[in-house]
């Protein structure tokens, strides 16, 4: 009888099978890789895109209609605003309806009540106020007397902040284009950074009433591999922020504002004394007479995303 001969693979067999099975692996993930990192990019640019854009609709709603609207950047409140924002809001009532009157009968008369409103949004922290919230602060005033009837309080969800949406949100006035810059020495050579074209280039923004706008800015928080401040040869500093960054421009269209030009407050009845009279429009100086400045430009004309943003503004309908 035949012996029964043992059969199997030998160490070089199986070595080689090995070697293979090692290449076509490297290869499988080779190309999943992409496309994993395709689809996460995918998801955040949809989720970015749906932030700004909620964003966007807020500020333009907000400010759209304002009877007259004051702009500020952190750095242009001087000492008495940047420590008292109902110091700012006083100067805003008193330049517009100081002695304003309104008569509910066609006789007699009495001060005009209205609402003044201070949002801010913030480029930076403020002590539990994250980065990219924008608040609002409310007044009520009768005549003369201003009161604050509503402390500053964020209004986007707290969900744009929490949780896995580890977003930064960082805003600029216009400044809408972005443009592709070198890749940070500190981050990984495969990713790409974008940055306002303003910001590096450090120019000036021109911007009047008719073309106001808030460029909102949404990457990868920093603290997640997002943005990052860069200083290049020239000694600029920008904000590159990591792709997929999305930007949404709120533009301010000033509807009642700009159907005045955009110079001047909406002249109403004052008393003066015993006698009654519309207020003046125009004089000497920055404040533009009684009714005051229309739109009021005090922020920096450059790209600065450590300051935060201001905006003053009543809505006519409110005033009675």
């Amino acid at each position: 009888m035949e012996k029964s001969k043992l059969k199997g693979f030998t160490l070089v067999e199986l070595v080689v099978v090995m070697a293979i099975f090692s290449v076509l692996m490297a290869g499988a993930l080779a190309l999943t890789t992409p496309v994993s990192r395709m689809y996460k990019n995918t998801a955040l640019a949809e989720r970015t895109y749906s932030y700004s854009h909620n964003i966007q609709e807020y500020i333009q709603g907000a400010l759209e209609y304002s009877d007259s609207l004051y702009v500020y950047t952190e750095d242009m409140l001087g000492t008495t605003y940047a420590s008292d924002k109902k110091a700012l809001a006083e100067d805003f009532r008193a330049k517009h309806y100081d002695k304003v009157v309104v008569s509910d009968d066609g006789v007699t008369s009495r001060p005009i009540k209205g609402k003044i409103y201070i949002m801010r949004l913030l480029n930076d922290a403020d002590g539990a106020i994250p980065a990219g919230q924008i608040t609002l602060t409310e007044y009520s005033f009768d005549g003369n007397n201003l009161t604050e009837t509503s402390a500053e309080r964020p209004v986007l969800n707290n969900t744009y902040f929490a949780g896995e949406a580890k977003y930064s949100y960082s805003y600029t006035l216009g400044s809408s284009k972005l443009i592709t810059v070198p890749t940070p020495s500190s981050a990984d050579s495969d990713d790409v950074y974008k940055a306002i074209k303003a910001d590096v280039d450090d120019a000036n923004n021109g911007i009047d009433s008719t073309s106001l706008s808030v460029s909102i800015i949404l990457d990868k928080d920093a603290s997640s591999n997002g943005y990052i401040d860069v200083t290049n040869a020239s000694g600029v500093t920008y904000r590159a922020f990591k792709s997929p960054v999305a930007l949404q421009v709120a533009n301010i269209m000033l509807t009642n504002i700009n159907s005045r030009n955009g110079n001047t407050g909406e002249p109403r009845v004052i008393k003066d004394g015993s006698s009654f009279r519309k207020q003046t429009t125009v004089s000497p100086g920055p404040d533009g007479g009684e009714a005051g400045l229309g739109f009021k430009n005090a922020f920096n004309t450059k790209v600065d995303f450590t300051n935060d943003i201001y905006f003053v503004y009543a809505y006519a309908d409110e005033l009675r």
